[in-house]
């Protein structure tokens, strides 16, 4: 029976989803605005009252999975699902260009409503960013994840990634843990115009780039300087 309700998570998932994410082929252009659109979302979690502690520790990550969408719906059985782009901080400070990465999630029990939101994940250890250079990994199981703690003094468990989220709609929250998080190697070839290019190239070797990323990576660096 779990199995059967696991399975039509994922068919609800991408039934509520394929035409936000999933609906015709990705170009250049529409990676161009998604790295855009995660410039803005960072900006706005830089405002956000609530994400104090977000903004006083942005400057110690090892990286950022920012998503400007994240999907969530259900109807007895729910899934969510991501587009997002990864950025990673060298031990001088400085933010590589974006590589782009889907996360997908399932989840079972009583809940209704669709929602989206903005979520980034904050990567606060090697091992963590080490994970995201496979090519798929499964959050919480191959890396520790937590919501992102609220306020100054809040107190805070160590985890490898934390969970930062902007949300509305009928869900109280987003936990994305247990979710699987896959590299898109289509987005990443679009995007830079290379066929081999792997995460390791862009965000460790940092031997590929794209005018594009710019304001994105200047906005990184001046909020962790």
């Amino acid at each position: 029976m779990k199995r059967t309700l696991a399975a039509l998570a994922v068919l609800f998932l991408f039934s509520v989803s394929s035409a936000v994410v999933f609906g015709q082929e990705t170009t250049a252009k529409d990676l161009g605005i998604r790295v855009n659109k995660a410039r803005v979302t960072f900006e706005e979690f830089r405002q956000d009252s609530r994400m104090t502690w977000f903004q006083k520790n942005v400057r110690y990550a090892k990286g950022l999975l920012i998503m400007p969408q994240f999907v969530k719906g259900g109807f007895f059985v729910g899934g969510a699902v991501g587009k997002g782009v990864l950025v990673a901080q060298d031990k001088d400070g400085g933010w590589s260009h974006p590589a782009f990465y889907d996360v997908l999630s399932g989840s079972l029990g009583l809940q209704f409503g669709v929602k989206a939101g903005e979520v980034i994940l904050m990567i606060m250890t090697d091992t963590g960013l080490r994970r995201f250079l496979r090519d798929k990994f499964q959050l919480g199981a191959d890396a520790s994840i937590g919501l992102g703690p609220e306020g100054v003094g809040a107190k805070v468990e160590i985890f490898d990634i934390f969970s930062f989220a902007r949300v509305k709609g009928l869900f109280a929250g987003v936990s994305v843990e247990g979710g699987g998080v896959v590299v898109n190697r289509d987005d990443n070839r679009t995007y830079y115009g290379h066929v081999d290019i792997t995460p390791r190239d862009i965000l460790l070797r940092r031997n590929v780039s794209n005018e594009q990323a710019k304001p994105l990576i200047e906005v990184l660096n001046k909020a962790t300087r």
